[in-house]
Formats: structure tokens, C-alpha cells, sequence
């Protein structure tokens, strides 16, 4: 597969687009490609396409966009609720969320949760997650940028009705994910996972998902740290009612045709 660039002006076959800031950077200085070579491009809204470097400016690099590529956008509209994690967990929740194609994530503060709002190093994370998430995009021959929105309490964000069938993660629950409930899930156009902290959910926490709807189900006999809830919970969910049943060349990047590469 070609280098694949960030290009949210990218919008259909016979445009020219500029690519600057970082992606210019990463054509230029790491990469070196030149005037003639084939690369990716994607909007982060679900389109992908190919493109032939045209010329190379000072700081910006032109591109005349080809063919179309299909999308590998997963069909499940699926939010992760997850709460923030010390360290590098919470980085680590967002990479492989975005590789397995999850539709939004939503970082939350609950009352087990280590980490809480105010420092202002804090509040600089969200913009590394979204480069986390950019990376991955690449990564995995994502066309979407999956919604991370900023880090929220709990209550905030079950004030607000969830997106599809929800679901709470509780290693307490008499209830796994056993044929009932794959049934009531499978087919789902959305759903919302909760991933609770390494704290665990307080009682208060479980009466509002209660009130919420959220189905209320285990991950197996063994307690998953946060990082691996999450990631786990995102695998079956896309196997339930998202794409990792397809093997379909159709969800698959279309490689790009090498004739685009001639001489400009």
C-alpha cells in the first residue's frame, strides 16, 4: 500500500490538493518522495484516494487526486466510553480502538478513576490522542478519523441519550456475553461500551447505567485490566455486528494502479 497522507480538502477524481504542516514534512523531509510518485490520500470523513505528486513547492507539496479507493469503514457505528487510565494506558485504549474502527471514543472521569481534571498537562491530552488516532488511521488504511471528544464525568455523559444499544462492562454482573445477549446485539447498527476504571464502578455508577438502558454484562471469569477491556470489548463487537466476519476484498484498501507513476 502507498504512503497514505492526511487530506481533509480531498473531495473527488481530477483535483489538485496542497499538502502541508506535518503530512509536508513527512513527504518531504522523511519520506523524500518526489515529483511523479504515487501516494494515499484520505479525508477523515470515509473517502480515500489515490494520488500522483505533481510538484514539490516551498512548503507545500501539490497532488492531482485519481480513482477513488473503497472504503474499510467498519458498518457498526460503535462509541467506547472508557475511563481515563494513568500513563500511557489511555494512549494505548485509543491506537487499537481506532485500528479496529471504532465511530467515536469518549474519554470519562467516574468516582475509582486515578486521574482527574484541572492540571494543565491534563488538558493537553486530547490533542495527542487525536495524533495517536491519526497515526493509527494511517496505519490500518482508515478513511474516517474516528470523534474523540474531550474527557467528560460520567453523569455528563449519561445525561445525554447513548448511541444505540449501550452496554456496561462489569466484571460483577451475573450476565456474560453469552448467546442472549450476542443475540440482542448482533445487527446492531450502534452501539455504546462502557469500560469501566481499574478502580471499578461505584454503586451509584451502576443505578444511572441502569436508568440509562445499558445492558449490564462480564468479559469472562478473569478481571481485564481497563486497556484490555477495551480493546477486547471492541474485537467482539466488530465481530458481532461490525466487519471482522468479511473477508470481502471490497473492505479491503485497493492497492494503487503503479501506471499512475509517470513522469510529470
Amino acid at each position: 500500500m502507498p504512503t497514505r497522507f492526511f487530506v481533509p480538502e480531498a473531495r473527488e477524481t481530477g483535483q489538485t490538493v496542497a499538502v502541508r504542516g506535518e503530512e509536508f514534512h513527512h513527504l518531504r523531509k522523511v519520506l523524500r518522495l518526489e515529483a511523479g510518485d504515487t501516494l494515499s490520500l484520505f479525508d477523515g470523513r470515509g473517502r480515500g484516494f489515490e494520488g500522483r505528486l505533481v510538484e514539490i513547492l516551498r512548503g507545500e507539496a501539490r497532488v492531482l487526486i485519481g480513482r477513488e479507493e473503497s472504503s474499510p469503514e467498519s458498518p457498526l457505528v460503535l462509541t467506547l466510553m472508557a475511563a481515563l487510565a494513568k500513563g500511557e494506558k489511555f494512549d494505548l485504549v485509543v491506537q487499537k480502538a481506532t485500528e479496529l474502527g471504532v465511530h467515536a471514543i469518549q474519554p470519562f472521569y467516574s468516582k475509582h478513576t486515578d486521574v482527574r481534571p484541572a492540571a494543565d498537562r491534563e488538558s493537553r491530552k486530547p490533542e495527542r490522542w487525536r495524533r495517536i488516532a491519526l497515526s493509527a488511521c494511517k496505519q490500518s488504511g482508515r478513511t474516517r478519523l474516528p470523534l474523540l471528544e474531550d474527557p467528560k464525568t460520567l453523569e455528563e455523559i449519561l445525561a445525554r441519550p447513548c448511541r444505540g444499544i449501550g452496554v456496561s462492562l462489569d466484571p460483577e454482573s451475573s450476565e456474560g456475553l453469552g448467546p442472549e445477549a450476542l443475540s440482542a446485539l448482533c445487527g446492531a447498527g450502534a452501539v455504546t461500551v462502557a469500560v469501566g476504571p481499574e478502580g471499578g464502578w461505584s454503586d451509584g455508577e451502576r443505578e444511572e447505567f441502569g436508568k440509562a438502558g445499558f445492558l449490564r454484562l462480564h468479559l469472562g471469569p478473569r478481571i481485564l485490566r481497563t486497556e484490555t477491556a477495551a480493546i477486547v470489548s471492541t474485537a467482539i463487537l466488530q465481530f458481532v455486528s461490525g466487519d471482522l466476519r468479511a473477508a470481502a476484498a471490497g473492505n479491503r484498501p485497493v492497492q494503487t494502479d503503479k501506471t499512475l507513476k509517470t513522469k510529470v
